[in-house]
Protein backbone atom coordinates (compact mmCIF):
# COMPACT_ATOMS: atom_id res chain seq x y z
CA UNK A 1 0.00 0.00 0.00
CA UNK A 2 1.08 3.58 -0.61
CA UNK A 3 1.87 5.91 2.26
CA UNK A 4 -0.31 9.00 2.65
CA UNK A 5 1.25 12.29 1.60
CA UNK A 6 0.42 14.00 4.91
CA UNK A 7 -0.20 12.76 8.43
CA UNK A 8 -3.80 12.37 9.54
CA UNK A 9 -5.43 15.35 11.30
CA UNK A 10 -4.84 15.63 15.04
CA UNK A 11 -7.79 14.60 17.20
CA UNK A 12 -9.35 17.31 19.40
CA UNK A 13 -7.95 17.56 22.95
CA UNK A 14 -10.10 16.50 25.84
CA UNK A 15 -11.11 19.01 28.47
CA UNK A 16 -12.40 22.56 28.40
CA UNK A 17 -11.97 24.68 25.34
CA UNK A 18 -8.64 26.45 25.22
CA UNK A 19 -8.61 30.20 25.49
CA UNK A 20 -5.77 32.53 24.70
CA UNK A 21 -3.52 33.18 27.65
CA UNK A 22 -3.94 36.54 29.29
CA UNK A 23 -1.08 38.97 28.87
CA UNK A 24 0.90 38.95 32.12
CA UNK A 25 1.13 42.21 34.03
CA UNK A 26 4.33 44.18 33.57
CA UNK A 27 7.25 43.29 35.81
CA UNK A 28 7.50 45.39 38.96
CA UNK A 29 10.41 47.79 39.04
CA UNK A 30 13.66 46.26 40.19
CA UNK A 31 14.32 46.43 43.91
CA UNK A 32 16.90 48.78 45.34
CA UNK A 33 20.36 48.09 44.08
CA UNK A 34 22.97 46.76 46.43
CA UNK A 35 25.17 49.55 47.69
CA UNK A 36 28.75 48.51 48.38
CA UNK A 37 32.13 50.06 49.11
CA UNK A 38 35.70 48.87 49.52
CA UNK A 39 37.82 50.27 52.32
CA UNK A 40 41.60 50.33 51.91
CA UNK A 41 43.93 49.60 54.81
CA UNK A 42 47.71 49.75 54.85
CA UNK A 43 48.96 46.15 54.65
CA UNK A 44 48.86 44.57 58.11
CA UNK A 45 47.21 47.66 59.65
CA UNK A 46 43.88 47.66 61.48
CA UNK A 47 43.62 51.44 61.79
CA UNK A 48 41.31 53.47 59.54
CA UNK A 49 43.13 56.23 57.66
CA UNK A 50 41.38 59.64 57.53
CA UNK A 51 40.24 59.10 53.90
CA UNK A 52 38.92 55.64 54.80
CA UNK A 53 37.10 57.08 57.83
CA UNK A 54 35.50 59.69 55.54
CA UNK A 55 34.36 56.94 53.18
CA UNK A 56 32.83 54.99 56.09
CA UNK A 57 31.03 58.15 57.26
CA UNK A 58 29.64 58.74 53.75
CA UNK A 59 28.47 55.11 53.61
CA UNK A 60 26.74 55.49 56.99
CA UNK A 61 24.77 58.38 55.51
CA UNK A 62 23.34 56.06 52.81
CA UNK A 63 21.99 53.51 55.31
CA UNK A 64 18.40 54.67 55.69
CA UNK A 65 16.79 51.80 57.60
CA UNK A 66 19.05 49.11 56.11
CA UNK A 67 21.66 46.89 57.71
CA UNK A 68 25.34 47.35 56.93
CA UNK A 69 27.43 44.20 56.57
CA UNK A 70 31.14 44.79 57.23
CA UNK A 71 33.68 42.17 56.15
CA UNK A 72 37.30 42.60 57.15
CA UNK A 73 39.99 40.80 55.16
CA UNK A 74 43.26 39.72 56.73
CA UNK A 75 45.93 39.84 53.98
CA UNK A 76 46.73 36.12 54.49
CA UNK A 77 50.18 35.40 53.08
CA UNK A 78 50.02 31.61 53.41
CA UNK A 79 47.53 28.81 53.86
CA UNK A 80 49.06 27.21 56.94
CA UNK A 81 46.91 27.34 60.10
CA UNK A 82 49.10 29.84 61.96
CA UNK A 83 49.09 32.33 59.06
CA UNK A 84 45.35 31.90 58.57
CA UNK A 85 44.69 32.46 62.27
CA UNK A 86 46.83 35.61 62.34
CA UNK A 87 45.15 36.90 59.18
CA UNK A 88 41.69 36.22 60.59
CA UNK A 89 42.63 38.29 63.66
CA UNK A 90 43.60 41.17 61.36
CA UNK A 91 40.34 40.79 59.41
CA UNK A 92 38.14 40.88 62.51
CA UNK A 93 40.09 43.87 63.91
CA UNK A 94 39.53 45.76 60.64
CA UNK A 95 35.82 44.92 60.60
CA UNK A 96 35.53 45.98 64.25
CA UNK A 97 37.32 49.29 63.55
CA UNK A 98 34.82 50.02 60.76
CA UNK A 99 31.86 48.95 62.91
CA UNK A 100 33.03 51.29 65.67
CA UNK A 101 33.33 54.14 63.15
CA UNK A 102 29.82 53.42 61.83
CA UNK A 103 28.43 53.51 65.38
CA UNK A 104 30.27 56.79 66.03
CA UNK A 105 28.60 58.12 62.86
CA UNK A 106 25.14 57.32 64.27
CA UNK A 107 24.45 53.82 62.95
CA UNK A 108 22.76 51.75 65.68
CA UNK A 109 24.61 48.61 66.83
CA UNK A 110 21.75 46.35 65.71
CA UNK A 111 22.13 47.67 62.14
CA UNK A 112 25.75 46.50 61.80
CA UNK A 113 26.88 42.93 61.04
CA UNK A 114 30.58 42.04 61.27
CA UNK A 115 32.37 39.26 59.34
CA UNK A 116 36.01 38.42 58.72
CA UNK A 117 37.96 36.37 56.21
CA UNK A 118 41.63 35.47 56.30
CA UNK A 119 42.32 36.10 52.62
CA UNK A 120 41.67 39.34 50.81
CA UNK A 121 42.75 42.94 51.28
CA UNK A 122 41.17 45.76 53.27
CA UNK A 123 37.47 45.54 54.00
CA UNK A 124 34.10 45.74 52.29
CA UNK A 125 30.79 47.31 53.22
CA UNK A 126 27.43 46.16 51.85
CA UNK A 127 24.09 47.80 52.52
CA UNK A 128 21.15 45.42 52.80
CA UNK A 129 17.75 47.04 52.36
Amino acid sequence: PALPEAPPPRPPEAGPERVAAAVPPPMPPAGPSVTAASIVFVEGSTTLSPPAADEVKAFAGKRGKGVIVVTGYGDAAASDPAAQSAALSVGIARATAIADALKADGVPSDAVRVNAEASGRGASLRLLQ
